[in-house]
């Protein structure tokens, strides 16, 4: 058949079968089915985030931990900063965090975007959102409204989603206690 007969055709088709009723069908040629527009629309945004690589650009390095570097303390940074050595200490602050396959951070972090390939142990508050690659190994409670862990690593602990936009609350606080015994982070 020819291209303008069935483009032709498919008009008539959804005419008849939607009748007078607003509702726009399109044929998704992928599957074969008819489905809404809005539907359409909103099945191919959900399935586009979950094709698309998130970290396409993490910005420039500004600052890096060598492999056989061993640092202990408290760590404050601005813009990115990768970590391929052995980091413990207190607390990390900044902007964007790389873990590297080789990297090791023993803290508790507090940053914008955070990237794990190695290894972290502590609680992390993530304004942004966190990947966790393939051989990442990650232990403690994390808070970020966007999480994607990635087939092959592994993740021990908590999540919590916060709904609303702005900076994550902080996972590294305390709990206190409310009258009724639950805990709530203040």
């Amino acid at each position: 058949m020819c291209g303008v007969t069935q483009v032709t055709m498919w008009k008539w088709l959804a005419r008849r079968l939607v009748g007078g009723t607003g509702i726009q069908v399109v044929l998704d040629r992928r599957q074969g089915e008819r489905r809404r527009r809005d539907e359409a629309v909103e099945d191919d945004r959900r399935h586009g985030d979950r094709r698309r690589p998130i970290t396409t650009d993490l910005g420039e390095v500004r600052s890096f931990l060598g492999e056989g570097t061993h640092l202990r303390g408290e760590l404050r940074f601005a813009g990115t900063l990768r970590v391929d050595g052995r980091f413990e200490g207190r607390s990390v602050q900044g902007e964007v965090l790389i873990v590297g396959e080789r990297g090791h951070v023993e803290a508790n972090i507090r940053v914008d975007v955070l990237q794990v390939g190695g290894q972290v142990r502590g609680n992390s508050s993530v304004a942004r959102w966190a990947e966790f690659l393939e051989p990442s190994h990650v232990t403690g409670t994390i808070r970020t409204p966007r999480l994607t862990i990635w087939k092959g690593s592994i993740f021990n602990g908590m999540c919590e989603m916060p709904g609303g936009a702005g900076r994550a609350a902080d996972a590294t606080a305390v709990p206190q206690p409310t009258p009724h015994g639950r805990l709530r982070h203040e």
